[in-house]
């Protein structure tokens, strides 16, 4: 008796065909639906950030919530911290400290990452600092912000996703 065990190998050809042309739509679509989430934490977190800015301007016209540490001015954001000022707006070295991604300021030049070990915050000068969400698959993304000063004081800001996220 000739019976037929397994199968035979047009049969497996077939099936491994189909398997990969479902892979080739799925993959990026899925590596594409997956970027975009992060992304839109990053515009998440440049909200919240603008928020922030805001409320810490409004504070900043309170005369009791102002703190002068070694000429430099510090506002009361909240019941428990203070941030680094210049003028009326946030310092770029408070900007993952304020968001809650940082336990202080950040070093000029120094990059940290987050304690949950989601985010890289990085204060690049008194001009600019950022924020990546790490492993962000094949982009270069990032929250930035960036400073405007007049006679060392900060006149305006930019908060901005910078590099290439999908906008």
């Amino acid at each position: 008796m000739n019976e037929k065990m397994g199968f035979s190998l047009l049969e497996l050809t077939f099936v491994i065909v189909v398997l990969s042309i479902l892979a080739m739509f799925a993959i990026p679509e899925y590596t594409k639906t997956h970027r975009e989430a992060k992304v839109a934490v990053l515009t998440d977190l440049r909200g919240k950030l603008t928020n922030a800015v805001d409320t810490l301007k409004t504070a900043s016209n309170i005369a009791s919530r102002k703190q002068v540490i070694n000429g430099k001015t510090y506002v009361q954001y909240d019941v428990r911290q203070h941030y680094l000022v210049s003028g009326k707006l946030l310092h770029p070295s408070e900007i993952c400290h304020i968001l809650g991604l940082t336990s202080g300021p950040l070093v000029e030049g120094v990059a940290v990452t987050s304690s949950d070990g989601m985010y890289t915050c990085k204060n690049e000068s008194p001009k600019q600092s950022w924020v990546k969400m790490n492993k962000l698959e094949s982009t270069d993304c990032a929250l930035a912000y960036i400073a405007h000063y007049h006679n060392e004081i900060i006149t305006t800001v930019d908060i901005k996703l910078v590099g290439d996220c999908l906008e």
